[in-house]
């Protein structure tokens, strides 16, 4: 007998979905982190030179006669 109610438990584990979603959420954001992944260091190297400028731009109102921009 515990052979047929293994068997029955396996059926109800095959037919249960309701983790379903989850799943496919989970392959979703996954996937989207990976296109992100590869998207961002083009996009990258300009948000950088677009910070550049904006930090020169404030650099003369601190004060700093050095004319090099902080760090980050």
């Amino acid at each position: 007998m515990p052979s047929l109610n293994q068997q029955v438990l396996r059926l109800r584990i095959i037919a249960d979905t309701r983790g379903q979603e989850l799943v496919e959420y989970a392959l979703i954001a996954g996937f989207l982190a990976c296109a992100c992944g590869t998207a961002l260091p083009d996009i990258g190297a300009s948000v950088v030179t677009v910070f550049s400028k904006v930090l020169s731009v404030f650099n003369p109102i601190d004060g700093d006669t050095s004319g090099s921009a902080p760090t980050l």
